[in-house]
């Protein structure tokens, strides 16, 4: 894959690099922040080569790339180097989703280190006195790899204050400083101790263990980011230097020693006692649900929220019930579920997807190129995903299936099941991820035996009458060449092909017989696919998305149905005109590949059922 043409036609697409306010990029996802997401189609963004699809979440627009992001993110920045923080118009969101936001900012970046300290314990317990005892647990190896893969989780609390600093643009090296002062060695044996603790003597400091904590770091980063504003607001500019730095370390410390640390650590026991209640009144039912929604899970980000618990389990009592087994029993089952595409499947650009994608989910545990790239998108798939995922959560539910170090399940990572007394618990993983695996992959084929592998939302329906193909337009008024419009977006066919109307009429009228694929929440917008496939775009006026829905009044709402002649939107001519705002509206086929053919009729007005676009099947 040449991820420099990816680069290049994602720039263009996403409206040009004067579109995009900021890029980052995690596991498998590149994140924009758009400023006017009225500009793209998210169909043509979906066709690019190298994009497995999109989702739109936390004011971000995620395009998923796969295991390979990294490299597509190379590309893009050899051409622009984007800002990695938002300068633009902020994007209200819902308070779950913004803390989702926050702990997944903080853990992604720490991830591999996690996974690698956790997979060398599993290998010191393979080759350790525990099962083959190749090296000794008094050796000088034992020692060197067994502080390897404890460092990460005993400095948790440094690498969450580090990548949380960086996700509230404050300074790291306070942040981490305040915590390595909860894991300093003498502050560590001073709140060990039975006698009471107290700072200037008459501040009680509560007693606690703080190594491979998440949430006092969290806490106290959040905190530290708050104070910095403050100091630097009543600090003179001649002190700066060394009374800011001062403040805020004193300030932040004594404030996350006396209090934030101590209530991080009893949210932090209060999560991992809910899922402990939770799991206790019926594993079996527990793990059955958790494993069979958690692709849902995953979409939403809420697995993020069960990471710090599954991170406090693995420090105590040493092993995690919940999150790791749910998620094998998901990932695994993506994979075979996908390969079950590969196999029924007579798409050959379908299988050049589906197979990779089941690859990085087996192997890597990487599921968003097979969720977004073949399992949702052809839904039947998904459902098959969901019932082995359930059924093999179920079984790991019943066998109290236990994760003894964090990494992301896969096949290559199922080492990761290996501890306690025996060798049970990780002939159950092996076990569980079989029927996880092969369960998914014959329900994959068995129910999609009825419909046809290849569908797709894009589909032109052949068999359609020809007639289909003379589209009537939607808006009343002037014909005008699409080249001709006063917006780079729209004039250089970056979203497709059609044309535009100066309208006369403030109605938008249904062209055909089809479905509200979108409508934007200004109302500005209205995208459209017929029953034969014609996906088509609406655009009310020009940079109207800045009236934030005033002006307009939409009939209908993104999954409804119309028939032809229907009025999807009405809108107020004269007010729009009025706010000095150009009522050019862009007419756009947007699935042209489809097509052989794109004309437009010579008019120069366009009457209600005037028949303008005519497209001719490729």
């Amino acid at each position: 894959m040449d991820y420099s043409i990816t680069a290049k036609e994602l720039i263009a697409k996403l409206g040009g690099k004067e579109n995009i306010n900021s890029l980052t990029h995690c596991m498998t996802r590149l994140r924009f922040v758009i400023n006017d997401e009225s500009k793209i189609n998210d169909k043509v963004i979906e066709k690019i080569p190298g994009v497995m699809g999109i989702m739109k979440k936390s004011g971000q627009y995620q395009v998923i790339i796969g295991n390979n992001v990294s490299k597509c993110f190379a590309e893009i920045n050899k051409i622009h180097q984007f800002s990695d923080t938002t300068t633009g118009k902020k994007v209200k969101q819902n308070p779950i989703n913004v803390a989702l936001d926050f702990i997944a900012g903080c853990m992604t970046p720490m991830i591999p280190a996690i996974i690698a300290g956790g997979l060398i314990k599993v290998l010191l317990v393979v080759f350790g006195p525990t099962l083959f005892g190749v090296i000794a647990d008094t050796s000088d190896t034992y020692i060197i790899l067994n502080a390897m893969g404890d460092a990460a989780f005993y400095f948790l609390p440094v690498l969450v204050a580090f990548t949380a600093s960086k996700k509230l643009n404050c300074n790291s090296y306070l942040a981490v400083t305040v915590a390595a002062m909860l894991i300093y060695p003498n502050l560590i044996t001073l709140l060990g101790s039975d006698l009471p603790t107290k700072l200037f003597g008459f501040i009680p400091v509560i007693h606690g263990s703080y190594a491979s904590s998440v949430i006092p770091a969290m806490l106290s980063t959040i905190l530290l980011k708050y104070v910095e504003i403050l100091v630097d607001k009543i600090t003179p500019e001649w002190s700066k230097n060394f009374l800011k730095p001062l403040l805020i370390l004193f300030v932040t410390a004594v404030a996350a020693l006396c209090l934030l640390a101590p209530i991080g650590l009893v949210i932090g026991e209060g999560l991992q006692f809910g899922l402990n209640w939770i799991y206790n009144l019926a594993p079996w039912a527990a793990l059955a649900l958790f494993a069979g929604f958690m692709p849902f899970i995953v979409m939403t980000g809420m697995h993020w929220a069960f990471v710090p618990a599954a991170l406090i389990a693995l420090g105590n009592p040493g092993y995690e019930l919940m999150l790791i087994p749910a998620m094998l029993c998901s990932n695994i089952a993506q994979a075979g579920a996908t390969f079950g595409v590969s196999i029924k499947t007579n798409d050959a650009k379908m299988r050049q997807i589906a197979i990779p994608s089941a690859i990085s989910a087996l192997l890597a545990g990487v599921t968003e190129p097979a969720m977004y790239g073949v399992t949702l998108k052809l839904k039947k798939p998904m459902y098959a995903a969901c019932i082995a995922g359930g059924a093999a959560g179920f079984i790991a539910g019943l066998v109290n299936l236990k994760g003894y170090a964090f990494a992301t399940p896969c096949l290559t990572a199922i080492v990761q099941f290996i501890g306690g007394d025996s060798n049970s618990n990780f002939i159950y993983a092996c076990i569980i991820a079989g029927v996880s695996f092969i369960g998914s992959l014959v329900l994959s084929i068995i129910m999609t035996k009825n419909s046809p592998i290849t569908e797709d939302d894009d589909t032109v329906d052949t068999t359609s009458n020809s007639d289909d193909l003379s589209i009537a337009t939607p808006v009343i008024g002037k014909v005008v060449a699409l080249s001709s419009v006063n917006d780079a977006t729209f004039s250089s066919g970056v979203l497709g092909q059609g044309y535009a109307v100066v309208p006369s009429v403030g109605k938008v009228f249904a062209p055909f017989n089809g479905t509200v694929e979108t409508l934007m929440d200004t109302h500005h917008a209205v995208g459209i696919v017929s029953d034969s496939g014609i996906n088509m775009l609406v655009h009310v006026g020009l940079e109207t998305v800045e009236l934030n829905g005033k002006h307009f009044t939409p009939k209908v709402a993104e999954g409804d149905t119309f028939k032809k002649g229907d009025v999807l939107l009405e809108f107020d001519l004269d007010a729009i005109k009025k706010d000095g705002y150009d009522t050019t509206t862009p007419v756009i086929v947007s699935n042209v590949d489809d097509y052989s053919e794109i004309s437009v009729a010579d008019m120069s007005d366009a009457t209600a059922g005037a028949e303008v676009l005519s497209l001719a099947r490729a």
